[in-house]
C-alpha cells in the first residue's frame, strides 16, 4: 500500500512538473509573439519618409509598405506603347506581390523610364491623392499612342495582296484583327 502511495506522489509531483514546463513554454511564446509585434510596428514606422515635393499627397507617403511585400521586377514604361496594356501587367504584378492601391501609387515611380519619368518629376507637388487618379493622369497624357480599334467591317478589309506569300498575309490578317474588338 505505501509503495502505491509512494507512485502516485510521484505522479503527482512529475504532473506538477509538466504543468510548470507547459506554463513556460506558454510564456516563452507570448514573449516571441510580443517581441515580433514590436519589430513589424518599428518596420512599418521605419519606412514612412514625407518628402514635400513628390507628387504624391503626404496620405499616399505615409502609407505604410506592407510587411513582407517583396516586389519583383517591374513592368518598365517609356510612353511608347498603349498605356492601357502597361497598366494592366503593372497591377498585376503589385497585386501578385501583395500590394494595394496606395501601393501601386507609391511604386509607379520605380517602373518609369525616359519621358515617362521626366513628366513624374514634373507634377505638382502632392497633387497625385490616389492611385485612379495617377492611372487616369497617364492614360490622359500618353493616350495619343493608342491605336485606334477598328469598328466596323469596311475598316477590316484585310485582302491578300498579289504575289504576297501566305505566311506574310495571314501575319497581317491576325495584327489587323487584333485591332478589332470582340462582339458578342
Amino acid at each position: 500500500m505505501q509503495s502505491e502511495v509512494k507512485q502516485l506522489q510521484k505522479a503527482c509531483e512529475s504532473h506538477q512538473d509538466a504543468g510548470q514546463i507547459e506554463a513556460s513554454r506558454h510564456a516563452q511564446i507570448n514573449n516571441l509573439r510580443q517581441e515580433q509585434n514590436q519589430h513589424q510596428e518599428q518596420h512599418f514606422q521605419a519606412n514612412s519618409p514625407f518628402d514635400p515635393t513628390s507628387p504624391l499627397s503626404p496620405q499616399l507617403q505615409l502609407t505604410p509598405w506592407p510587411f513582407g511585400y517583396k516586389l519583383t521586377q517591374l513592368p518598365k514604361y517609356n510612353g511608347s506603347m498603349d498605356p492601357t496594356q502597361f497598366l494592366m501587367t503593372y497591377e498585376a504584378t503589385i497585386a501578385s506581390a501583395g500590394g494595394d492601391d496606395p501601393i501601386l501609387a507609391k511604386s509607379f515611380i520605380m517602373a518609369c523610364e525616359g519621358p515617362v519619368a521626366t513628366g513624374y518629376s514634373y507634377l505638382p507637388p502632392l497633387s497625385i491623392t490616389s492611385w485612379f487618379h495617377l492611372r487616369d493622369r497617364l492614360k490622359q497624357d500618353f493616350q495619343v499612342f493608342k491605336k485606334a480599334a477598328i469598328t466596323s467591317v469596311e475598316e477590316f478589309q484585310c485582302f491578300q495582296m498579289d504575289r504576297e506569300p501566305l505566311p506574310d498575309y495571314l501575319r497581317r490578317f491576325v495584327q489587323k484583327k487584333a485591332q478589332t474588338p470582340i462582339f458578342f
